[in-house]
């Protein structure tokens, strides 16, 4: 069987790539846009591999060079409308992260006393988040009202502006693997508070508070699922077929089939 960065064979590259030769000498297109297989698996790699950091940070620097071609990568993001709605606050200070640190310690109090009893003893032994072990910190936020009220795409789901940010936030997760960083997103923060540490404006919508640095290991698996707070729910589960209630037709069958092929080892 398969393993998740092994996915069938495409055509051979050089095959397609005849196909797009008209259109080499356009400037308006890609001169060399299909994946070879390796590159393929690159990228599946990286969106396997990624993890949750909390507790495997090293202290070294990050290099200017390396943290550039994340950011870059951040702001290369697809966002509604092409507005961009993201900044990034990158984050040093010993100072300010302990202000963040200890916010995050009131949050987590009262984070825990919202869990049932039988599970605020595992909750309170995770490890949620590396604000002071990681060397740097990364707010993105989001610019609402960016080039104006009215924003291509966003005229009937008001809300893409802010899913836009956060592809932001995938596309540097993903890159940071791929330089063999880890990223941890702290969630557990009183966004009032986070505002005030960073002096974020209050029309600035705080998206995520991202630990970034090199790290001792990478975890095999998820550690909330390895530690039993919950599994993957299988990807057959999620699956609807031309509506919410909709079964399998003989192509679904298909899929979920090669789904299964495809899931050993995927995490």
């Amino acid at each position: 069987m398969s393993s998740p960065t092994q996915a069938p064979r495409a055509p051979a590259r050089d095959d397609a790539r005849a196909s797009h030769h008209d259109h080499a000498a356009d400037p308006r297109f890609q001169s060399d846009p299909l994946f070879d297989a390796a590159e393929r698996d690159a990228v599946y790699r990286a969106i396997h591999t990624r993890r949750d950091v909390r507790g495997e940070f090293l202290p070294d620097a990050i290099p200017d060079e390396v943290l550039a071609r994340v950011l870059t990568a951040a702001h290369h993001a697809p966002s509604v409308g092409f507005m961009q709605p993201w900044d990034f606050v990158v984050v040093r200070s010993r100072e300010v992260r302990a202000k963040i640190h200890a916010d995050f310690l009131a949050a987590h109090a009262e984070a825990e006393q919202m869990f049932d009893e039988g599970k605020r003893e595992t909750y309170r032994n995770l490890k949620l988040e590396g604000i002071l072990e990681s060397p740097v910190n990364i707010c993105i936020t989001c610019d609402r009202s960016r080039h104006g009220p009215v924003v291509i795409g966003r005229t009937h789901i008001g809300a893409m502006d802010v899913y836009s940010a956060v592809c932001a936030v995938q596309n540097l997760w993903l890159a940071a693997r791929a330089e063999n960083l880890g990223v941890g997103w702290v969630s557990i923060l009183h966004p009032q508070a986070l505002r005030e540490a960073l002096g974020i404006p209050r029309e600035i919508v705080p998206i995520a508070y991202l630990c970034v640095g090199y790290v001792r290991d990478f975890h095999a698996r998820p550690e909330l699922e390895a530690a039993g707070w919950l599994k993957r729910v299988p990807l057959p589960e999620l699956l609807h077929f031309d509506a919410w209630q909709g079964p399998p037709d003989a192509a679904g069958e298909r899929l979920i089939e090669a789904i299964a092929q495809s899931r050993p080892g995927a995490r």
